[in-house]
C-alpha cells in the first residue's frame, strides 16, 4: 500500500475525460461479472453505473491534471473488495469538509445500502457524465451535487461563508485521488445538526434510505480530535484521520 499523502490543493486542478474505448481483458471482465452477481444478491441496491478510472497524472507546483477513461461500478467494487487486483479501478472523487462557525467539522456514517456500510467519511462521490463541460469535469458542480443529495446543503445559500478546493489526497490502499473541498458555513454545530437531521428525515419520509444514517460533528481542537480518533473505533475513510490532524496542526 502506498502512503497516504495529503497536500494543499494547487491553484489549478483539471480532470480531463478521454473518450478512448477502455476494455479490460475477457478473463478479468468475467471475474468482475461473477463477483458482481454475488454482491447484488447480498445488496440489491447496487447499480452498475459509469465510473471513471485514472490513466494519466501530470503534477507541478501550481497545477494538477488528471486524465480519466470510462469503466463501470462493478470494476470499482471489485477493486475495493479484493486484495492486489489486476487492472484495478483507480478513481478520482470529490468530497467536502464542512466547517461550522464555532469550529466543528461534519461528516457522516455510511448507511447499510452503500458499498461501505458503517464507514465514517466526508460527503462526496465519484465523477459522472453530468459533471462534464466538454471534455473537462466541473469539480465544483460534482461536489455541490453530493452536498445537496447527502447533506441538504447548497454552496449558494446565505449560510455559505467560503467554498474552495482545500486538499488533494493520493496514495493509500487503492491509490485513489481525492479533491477535498472546504465549505465554511455561518452556522453553529447545533444549527447544522438540525439541518442535517431534517434532511435525512425528509428522505426517509419519501421511502428512501439516505446515504448517511447519522452525522457526526467533532470540535477542531487537539483534545477533541485526539479523543475522537482514540475512542471511536468505527471504520474510517483513509483520508479522514490525516485531514483531521491537518486541521489541528494549522
Amino acid at each position: 500500500m502506498k502512503p497516504i499523502l495529503i497536500e494543499e490543493a494547487p491553484t489549478k486542478v483539471i480532470v480531463k475525460y478521454d473518450s478512448i474505448l477502455f476494455e479490460l481483458p475477457l478473463n478479468i471482465r468475467e471475474q468482475h461479472q461473477q463477483f458482481w452477481n454475488e454482491q447484488v444478491k447480498i445488496n440489491p441496491h447496487f447499480r452498475n453505473g459509469e465510473v471513471f478510472t485514472t490513466t494519466e497524472v501530470y503534477k507541478s507546483p501550481n497545477e494538477l491534471q488528471i486524465t480519466v477513461v470510462k469503466t463501470d461500478y462493478k470494476h470499482y467494487l471489485y477493486t475495493i473488495r479484493q486484495e492486489d487486483t489486476d487492472f484495478p479501478c483507480k478513481v478520482i472523487f470529490t468530497c467536502a469538509a464542512v466547517i461550522t462557525n464555532d469550529h466543528y467539522i461534519a461528516f457522516g456514517r455510511m448507511n447499510k445500502q452503500t458499498s461501505t456500510p458503517g464507514r465514517l467519511q466526508f460527503t462526496g462521490g465519484g465523477l459522472d457524465e453530468s459533471d462534464l463541460d466538454g471534455t473537462l469535469f466541473n469539480l465544483e458542480k460534482s461536489i455541490e451535487k453530493e452536498l445537496i443529495e447527502e447533506m441538504g446543503l447548497s454552496i449558494n445559500e446565505s449560510y455559505t461563508k467560503s467554498f474552495r478546493p482545500k486538499f488533494v489526497k493520493r496514495g493509500g490502499k487503492n491509490d485513489f485521488w481525492a479533491i477535498i473541498f472546504e465549505l465554511k458555513v455561518d452556522l453553529t454545530a447545533d444549527e447544522l445538526q438540525v439541518l442535517l437531521d431534517k434532511h435525512n428525515k425528509s428522505i426517509l419520509e419519501k421511502g428512501d434510505l439516505p446515504e448517511f444514517n447519522e452525522f457526526l460533528l467533532v470540535s477542531l481542537d487537539k483534545e477533541s480530535v485526539h479523543s475522537f480518533l482514540q475512542n471511536d473505533l468505527s471504520l474510517k475513510e483513509e483520508y479522514l484521520e490525516p485531514i483531521l490532524k491537518k486541521y489541528i496542526s494549522n
